[in-house]
């Protein structure tokens, strides 16, 4: 830690109004930084060299050797010496005063550094951010450490979330949650899984001139961010009234309209079910289902089933998907997932 220019004549300026004595400061050499006479600055103070030198407080009772009367004081930052402070005037006034201003300065300086140390860190942060927002490749062991250096914890299961809308207000974050700017009216938010940053949000946001996109959660956050980016373009081009856009919801539309989306979740729901007779009847009700437009009771006639039967084979399907088959959105994705499914999985004949 070095005393700069601008620091050193803070600190004399502050001295000065409360002592009416001309204080100078000077850096590790000698050399005058900050003074109440600017005519010194830029010289070298012998009477500061000298404490340097002693590592200990000199007071100058004459002129002499290009130093006026006063007492010098060395300013100590980690046990070292950075620099000195002067105070001109008779030392048997002065240096009674010398060990306050002496605290006073490393106090000032001791701040300083805390301020410097503190914006370096977070300048490492929002660096790290943006690498880790926009990284495609998977975690190595030196991404890793840079980011346990600024207190990110790669191993978190995370979500992305998205909020879009003028005159953003932004909540009070939680430990491992962190924001990042993308635009001048869109704000990402990268959070563990089990945040209720949602709820915060609905406190301070307005529901009609907002869109919040929401990822599915992943350890890799570029795959959280895309598919929150996907979830808000999806929902704007739509016009749909959620202010939640859920990407999870949406993630079938995005199949539709984007080849490189991987649709699993459905069609593995299938191949499970083939596995075991009570799968085939689930799967046996939904075709029939389709095939008889949702008419209960031509697929109970069909099915040779009861429509308590009927409806609890409906129920076992939503709990399974978590579509509701009875809701025509629903329905097209199931079935497009099991059409998915039979043209991927099964073989011909």
């Amino acid at each position: 830690m070095k005393i700069n220019k601008v620091l050193a004549q803070e600190i004399a300026n502050k001295v000065m109004k409360v002592l009416p004595y001309n204080v100078n400061i000077m850096d590790e050499i000698g050399l005058i930084i900050g003074s109440g006479d600017q005519d010194r600055i830029g010289t070298y103070h012998q009477g500061a060299i000298a404490a340097i030198e002693q590592g200990t407080i000199v007071s100058i009772y004459n002129s002499d050797a290009g130093a006026k009367p006063g007492v010098n004081i060395p300013i100590h930052f980690r046990n070292k010496i950075i620099g000195v402070i002067g105070i001109s005037g008779d030392p048997n006034i002065v240096e009674p005063f010398a060990e306050l201003v002496r605290v006073t300065a490393e106090l000032l300086i001791n701040q300083e550094f805390l301020y410097k140390e503190r914006r370096i860190k977070e300048q490492m942060k929002e660096e790290f951010l943006y690498h880790w927002i926009f990284r495609n490749e998977e975690y190595d062991e030196a991404f890793i450490n840079s980011g346990e250096a600024v207190g990110i914890n790669l191993a978190l299961i995370r979500k992305a979330v998205i909020v879009k809308g003028n005159n953003l207000k932004e909540p009070f974050l939680l430990d491992q949650e962190y924001t990042f700017r993308l635009s001048q009216n869109t704000i990402l938010y990268i959070v563990p899984e089990d945040s209720d940053i949602l709820k915060r949000f609905e406190a301070i946001v307005s529901k009609s001139e907002t869109k919040i996109g929401i990822s599915t959660s992943h350890i890799h956050i570029g795959k959280s961010v895309n598919e929150a980016k996907r979830a808000l373009d999806i929902a704007e081009k739509l016009r749909l009234t959620e202010w939640h856009c859920y990407y999870n919801n949406l993630k079938f539309i995005d199949y539709l309209t984007n080849k490189n989306i991987e649709f699993e979740e459905i069609s593995g729901f299938y191949r499970d079910l083939e596995t075991s007779p009570k799968g085939m009847e689930l799967i046996e009700t939904l075709i029939s289902f389709i095939e008889n437009s949702g008419d209960m009771n031509s697929i109970s006639k069909e099915l040779h089933i009861h429509r308590n039967s009927l409806a609890y084979r409906l129920q076992k399907i939503e709990i399974l998907t978590n579509k509701n088959p009875k809701k025509f959105t629903d329905l097209f994705e199931l079935f497009t997932g099991y059409v998915l499914y039979k043209m991927k999985y099964c073989q011909k004949g």
